[in-house]
């Protein structure tokens, strides 16, 4: 009885062992089903390629009067400098993706308006084409004319980025490569067409047609740009000037042929950050052809970079405005020098990155030198009040996600 008693548990466990290893191996089996499926998954994402980033900027400034220098006021608000962007790449092949921006701004509302709508296609690691809705490529900071945070100033320099307020426009383009052992060129061939709303009206530029290359060693970069297009200007800011119910010809371009050059430099060894631009534009007809530059030196201490900042813009075929503005009758309201204009910008402002991926700027901007034309601000107050200067006070928050 004692031997049965004692073999009793043997015999229990013999019995029990095939249960219980049928048991284990039903866990593991669905142990390895839940690896797989969550293996699965995060392959699928993976697969999906898709990212979002973006950038969002707000804050205040104001000016000494209503000249319109950068399109502020004495009575400018927060919604002027607000704005909230929200970028998505989405991976179609391994070497092709398409890229859409959209961008809402507090002085529209927060209407969210689609920036950037293109596909990207690398044949090659040396070679991108893209085609679509893109920033025209006239500055070095174009591809990120709107990120305040990739700047290092409050706004970009408006002698230069003012002028030429077209920012966007449809077409393609070809960028290819070159790597050197301690530097790389790249040269990028573009042509499209816009139609926006510009400083003096409506803006269209038909068959863009343009190249700038781009050379950098990591500290040193220069870049030089050059394109040419067709040009339709209709001067509706300027037939604001006339009189209530007098109809106004404001065509200033025509098909006209359009030329624009340009020419940047940047020094960046972590400390000292100097920046420079010098453009032209040649239109054809009554629009002014314009020369302009600037030149920005900053200096990092830590997490603050204070900079100044000097910039000029000028009229150059002043002897081409010589007539007047007419009514569609053919009547004289304004002589054509209303379009000449030279202006000179000081900017000293500073950069504080509170953290990464967020700054908060200061900046005080003066701008004079109005004498000739209106300086291409706002020609009603400046030709009312015989201002020839204006003084602008800005602080800005900018981040990037």
């Amino acid at each position: 009885m004692k031997k049965l008693f004692t073999a009793a548990p043997l015999a229990l466990a013999m019995a029990a062992t095939p249960a219980l290893a049928q048991s284990t191996e039903d866990t593991l089996e669905r142990m390895q089903q839940q690896l797989n499926a969550m293996q699965q998954q995060l392959n699928s994402a993976k697969d999906t390629g898709i990212r979002f980033n973006g950038f969002f900027s707000t804050g205040f400034a104001r000016a000494s009067n209503d000249a319109g220098y950068a399109g502020i006021t004495d009575e400018s608000e927060v919604a002027d400098l607000s704005l909230f962007a929200l970028q998505g790449t989405f991976d179609v092949t391994q070497k092709s993706q398409i890229v859409m921006q959209l961008v809402g701004r507090g002085e529209d509302d927060w209407e969210p308006q689609v920036e950037w709508a293109y596909l990207s296609h690398r044949p090659t690691n040396n070679l991108q084409i893209r085609a679509g809705k893109m920033r025209i490529p006239f500055f070095m900071y174009s591809d990120s004319l709107e990120v305040g945070y990739a700047q290092p100033w409050a706004r970009p320099p408006q002698s230069v980025y003012g002028p030429i307020a077209v920012t966007s426009y449809v077409g393609a383009d070809a960028s290819y490569n070159l790597n050197f052992d301690n530097s790389s060129l790249t040269a990028t061939g573009f042509t499209g067409f816009t139609d926006e709303d510009g400083n003096s009206g409506d803006v269209q530029l038909r068959n863009i047609a343009g190249m700038n290359l781009t050379w950098t060693d990591y500290v040193w970069t220069v870049r030089g740009v050059a394109a040419t297009a067709e040009a339709d200007i209709d001067a509706t800011r300027l037939g604001a000037q006339a009189p209530a119910n007098v109809s106004v010809d404001t065509v200033i371009a025509d098909g006209e042929r359009g030329n624009f050059y340009g020419i940047g430099a940047s020094y960046d060894d972590g400390a000292w950050q100097i920046i420079g631009e010098v453009t032209r534009v040649e239109v054809d007809g009554k629009f002014a052809d314009t020369d302009s530059a600037y030149l920005s030196v900053g200096h990092r201490f830590g997490s603050w970079t204070p900079y100044i900042a000097v910039g000029w813009v000028e009229s150059k075929d002043d002897d081409e405005r010589l007539g007047f503005v007419t009514t569609t009758g053919g009547t004289p309201i304004a002589p054509e020098s209303i379009l000449n204009f030279q202006r000179e910008d000081f900017s000293i402002g500073t950069r504080w990155d509170i953290t990464p991926g967020v700054a908060i700027k200061a900046d005080y901007t003066h701008s004079r030198g109005f004498e000739k034309g209106t300086g291409n601000l706002n020609p009603s107050y400046i030709l009312a009040s015989g201002t020839d200067s204006t003084n602008v006070y800005t602080l800005k928050i900018d981040s990037a996600f």
